[in-house]
């Protein structure tokens, strides 16, 4: 056990707005923390629940409460609130519906210290599913959620704006990513899970497939062989590139492989992904983070329009929205290469037939043509807008 005297303080930021219901577990499980020095700093986001009893019913001096009187609708205010009281070395992250395990801080901030240089630590998470299904992500490239992590309060330094407000979809990703191009030694990795996430209805991981779909650490753990082998790319580019393209969108491309391919071939590709995993591409330059049913493209700006294996892991309600607006940018061809096997052996969400893929291309208006062969396990349907 560490000596409470010597431990340096870590400040624990929790934003929250109107979940009473999970926010005792998230307490309980900072209380739970075999790190002594540690003082939690509640913000309520204006909540009209039970909010203030749930905090002043655990009666510990090392929690602070403070209720904003406006909703700011966004953690990242709360968080900037929050690190303004922190009297921490450190600084943790901790969200209303997530928890940590007893062993969380005390591993982050062991690893922190033995690296000065670094300006922190993360460790894995596991996510609890609706289902009740568990998935333990322990990648360091697979990205970070904010409450894997701890970082030195003095970053303040170098990042003034601290958690940028009007960021509403990606807060998290742009701050994590400022903060590695800042301090070149980054974030220690504790090859450990040290946090549960919690996913349900009223979080942004099941509301909008921006976070939902995940092309990070769980996708691929399950699937690495398969997608890191360039024989797959090289032939997803090949089946792009039998349509004579002067410019390629994939979407959800992942570590960006396809369009790194088409680039060495001559053709002007692009990739986009909705992942919080900022550290996964390797295609930065070509790359726009934002979900396939909000393309920030003007109508045919595209030749082909690739998504490959990417909308059998997304809410149904996501796929006809997404179809409709990759088919509004693309002015020839949309390629989908899907997973239609069998969902037990690859371990994923329910996957579909290629019939149910026709029927859903034909419901927002594109037509289906016959299908090439199967590439690399994926059955491809190739669809033409009508425009």
């Amino acid at each position: 056990m560490c000596d409470p005297a010597n431990a340096p303080l870590v400040s624990v930021i929790l934003p929250t707005h109107n979940r009473a219901g999970t926010l005792a577990r998230a307490i309980a499980s900072v209380r739970a923390q075999t790190y002594p020095a540690w003082e939690l700093i509640v913000v309520d986001d204006a909540s009209s629940d039970e909010t203030a009893d749930v905090v002043r019913r655990c009666g510990d001096a090392r929690i602070a409460y403070l209720r904003l009187p406006i909703g700011c609708g966004h953690p990242a205010r709360p968080r900037n609130i929050g690190w303004t009281l922190a009297r921490g070395v450190y600084v943790a992250y901790l969200d209303d519906d997530n928890a940590w395990r007893p062993q969380h801080l005390a591993r982050l901030v062991a690893a922190a210290e033995a690296r000065p240089g670094a300006v922190g630590a993360y460790g894995g998470r596991c996510v609890h599913r609706l289902d009740g299904a568990t998935e333990e992500m322990l990648d360091p490239t697979g990205g970070v959620d904010t409450g894997d992590v701890l970082h030195r309060r003095d970053v303040v330094n170098l990042l003034p704006e601290m958690w940028r407000e009007s960021n509403f979809a990606h807060e998290d990703s742009d701050f994590w990513a400022r903060l590695r191009r800042s301090y070149p030694d980054g974030l220690v990795w504790v090859p450990a899970v040290l946090s549960d996430y919690y996913v349900h209805p009223g979080n942004r991981f099941f509301s909008h497939w921006q976070s939902f779909r995940r092309y990070d650490a769980a996708f691929y753990a399950r699937h690495a062989a398969r997608l890191g082998d360039p024989r797959r790319w090289r032939a997803l580019a090949d089946l792009v590139g039998a349509f004579a393209p002067r410019r390629v969108l994939d979407v959800g491309c992942g570590r960006g492989g396809v369009v790194r391919t088409l680039r060495e071939r001559g053709v002007a590709a692009w990739g986009t992904d909705p992942s919080p995993a900022t550290g996964i591409s390797l295609i930065p330059r070509w790359l726009v983070r934002t979900a396939a049913d909000r393309l920030p493209f003007p109508a045919g700006t595209f030749d082909v329009v690739l998504c490959a294996d990417v909308l059998a892991r997304i809410p149904e309600r996501y796929v006809a929205p997404s179809l409709r607006e990759m088919a509004s940018v693309c002015a020839g061809a949309l390629v989908l290469a899907i997973n239609c096997n069998d969902p037990g052996a690859e371990g994923t969400l329910t996957l579909r037939p290629r019939a149910w893929w026709r029927d859903q291309l034909a419901a927002v208006g594109i037509l289906a043509e016959s299908a090439p062969d199967p590439v690399c396990g994926l059955q491809v349907l190739v669809g033409r807008p009508r425009n």
